[in-house]
């Protein structure tokens, strides 16, 4: 699966929020995105997964072209949108539901996912008592039962404090690794993307476009001792001149 984006322009109301955006991804790729507030970026999502139609470019997957075209990708926004008056197993079959998949079938795969997702013994319970990382954990378990390989991850962590931020993504590597998906991620924060990715694109501010684009060489599986290595600090710092250079 390769999704490929070229020459991407988007206005809203005669105002330029896309301007000429070129990108890649090849099967089982972690790309983050990072930029300023408004740059476009949620934008962006819409018009790959065919919520918006852009005003001129391409969005292929795999050669074909997707343009207006919903179901080929599965989408977590930065909250976890569970229904509060419903269980948790019942909150991660929705999609399943509204895509009229075997139920029974998808219902036995969701509880074997349980414990991998951190969630074993929560089946049953309200949102009510999970806490912030468990409420993402299950949007993604929801987002990974759309069964689509293609995942659009738009700032899944941002909500959360620093220790519980580090130690979902961790942890996302892991599920990442077990369930071979390419994601897509957008986030603000230079450090995250680094330790996820294997290659970031940075965005200009509003209309955006593509002005960096760094492969990330750390070795996998990462470790968190790699964020005050050589490596992640020289990255780091090429990250942060080219954020700040488009502010100046």
């Amino acid at each position: 699966m390769e999704l490929s984006i070229r020459n991407l322009q988007h206005s809203f109301g005669g105002e330029p929020v896309i301007k000429g955006i070129n990108l890649y991804l090849q099967k089982g790729e972690f790309v983050s995105l990072i930029g300023p507030s408004g740059c476009g970026k949620s934008t962006l999502f819409n018009l790959i997964t065919g919520l918006d139609i852009p005003h001129e470019g391409e969005i292929s997957l795999d050669g074909q072209n997707i343009i207006g075209k919903r179901g080929y990708s599965s989408y977590m926004m930065q909250k976890d949108l569970l229904f509060p008056w419903k269980t948790v197993l019942e909150n991660v079959l929705l999609g399943p539901m509204i895509t009229k998949q075997q139920t029974e079938q998808v219902k036995e795969e969701a509880l074997s996912l349980f414990p991998l997702f951190g969630l074993e013994g929560y089946e049953h319970s309200y949102p009510d008592v999970l806490s912030g990382g468990m409420k993402q954990r299950a949007a993604l378990l929801r987002t990974f039962l759309h069964k689509k390989e293609l995942l659009l991850l738009d700032e899944p962590f941002g909500a959360l404090d620093a220790l519980t931020r580090e130690k979902m993504h961790s942890w996302l590597l892991q599920i990442w690794r077990k369930m071979q998906r390419t994601v897509l991620f957008i986030t603000h924060s230079i450090d995250e993307a680094i330790f996820l990715s294997d290659r970031i694109y940075v965005l200009a501010p509003r209309p955006t476009e593509v002005i960096l684009e760094e492969k990330v060489t750390l070795s996998r599986p990462r470790k968190t001792e790699m964020k005050v290595s050589p490596e992640f600090l020289e990255l780091k710092g090429r990250l942060m001149n080219a954020l700040y250079e488009m502010n100046e």
